[in-house]
């Protein structure tokens, strides 16, 4: 089912990965496959919230997330142990460079844009403005403008 959408909705899905595109290094396949990911996770929350018709705010919300995150650098994969695959052990341990990479990034930003981007990127699932909004006491509306203008700032060129 979430392929069938997928398909069907491919000028939808462009349209919420726009903005953060040129930041990632996934191509159309990536894209899609994400995307079809995304679409399952929908599914499964508005299954699970007897909400159906929330399907779509649902998926923009999860994608959304997920394009942030690829154009963060963050690895969307968990860590190999999660898998149990047996990998060598490193002599010691260094910074990655997407957490280099979102420091670098998160300068740019107010304090408080700051707090809210790395709450977002703790997450151990994404999550919705009225979530965010909730747990920085703010109106939903002051919690989309935060997000949007945190993105404008860190995908703006430094002049």
């Amino acid at each position: 089912m979430a392929l069938q959408w997928v398909s069907a909705h491919r000028k939808l899905i462009r349209q919420i990965a726009s903005p953060y595109i040129r930041h990632m290094t996934a191509d159309s396949d990536d894209l899609s496959q994400e995307a079809v990911i995304a679409a399952f996770k929908a599914l499964i929350a508005s299954r699970k919230k007897e909400k159906p018709g929330q399907f779509i705010p649902f998926f923009r919300v999860i994608f959304k997330t997920n394009c942030i995150k690829l154009a963060s650098g963050v690895q969307a994969m968990h860590n190999l142990e999660d898998h149990h695959i047996p990998c060598p052990e490193r002599p010691e341990v260094q910074e990655e460079p997407g957490i280099i990479r979102i420091e670098e990034a998160l300068q740019v930003v107010s304090t408080r844009q700051r707090e809210v981007c790395i709450w977002i990127l703790q997450q151990p699932e994404p999550v919705s403005t009225p979530e965010l909004a909730k747990k920085f006491k703010v109106s939903r509306r002051h919690a989309c403008r935060l997000i949007s203008d945190s993105i404008q700032r860190i995908s703006s060129p430094v002049l």
